[in-house]
């Protein structure tokens, strides 16, 4: 029995943490609501992450606001991104590291978008070995799926495949956690 076992209720290990925590240092990306720069974070990485695995292993974790940033888009207009904290990044990690191969194996073969080790040059090319079989090709790209999914039926779909009570919890607090505009202003 492993010592979580006997002492939290969640079983993420502190190794899950620092393999997830890798993953977001290896994407270089920028501060959250907190304003806590990479460099912060690991100069008290140590503590950052244990706080981390804590409250995840517990129960306790609650993500922080999302930080709202705008990208100009080449048509003048702005796609609205949201910009999770280093320690939120590397809970999401954790969960996505967690059930992402389960998942994979649901998947089409002929699917790209967000897939591990898939990329828009590999999907070029299955379309070029596709078109040589059939005639028809389907391009899917819904506008604005994430800010419009109904999160109920996300969440009915998402417990056909996930048993694990913890997930469901994380990932309902994840699609209710606020966003905090440029003006300050949570939404």
């Amino acid at each position: 029995m492993n010592l979580w076992n006997e002492t939290k209720s969640i079983p993420v290990s502190k190794q899950q943490v620092w393999e997830a925590y890798k993953k977001v240092r290896a994407n270089h990306g920028s501060a959250g609501v907190d304003q806590l720069s990479m460099e912060e974070f690991d100069a008290q990485r140590s503590k950052h992450l244990y706080k981390l695995w804590n409250r995840l292993a517990s129960g306790s974790y609650f993500p922080p606001a999302v930080k709202e940033v705008e990208i100009p888009k080449k048509d003048g207009k702005v796609r609205k991104l949201g910009i999770p904290t280093i320690a939120d990044r590397v809970a999401q990690m954790v969960i996505k590291d967690y059930l992402e191969a389960r998942f994979e194996k649901l998947f089409s073969p002929n699917s790209y978008g967000y897939r591990p080790n898939r990329n828009a040059h590999q999907a070029i090319e299955k379309v070029r070995q596709n078109c040589r079989k059939t005639d028809w090709v389907i391009d899917l790209d819904i506008k604005g799926f994430f800010d419009n999914i109904d999160h109920d039926r996300l969440m009915l779909a998402l417990q056909k495949h996930v048993p694990e009570k913890w997930c469901l919890l994380y990932i309902k607090r994840w699609l209710s956690m606020p966003v905090q505009t440029q003006s300050g202003e949570l939404i």
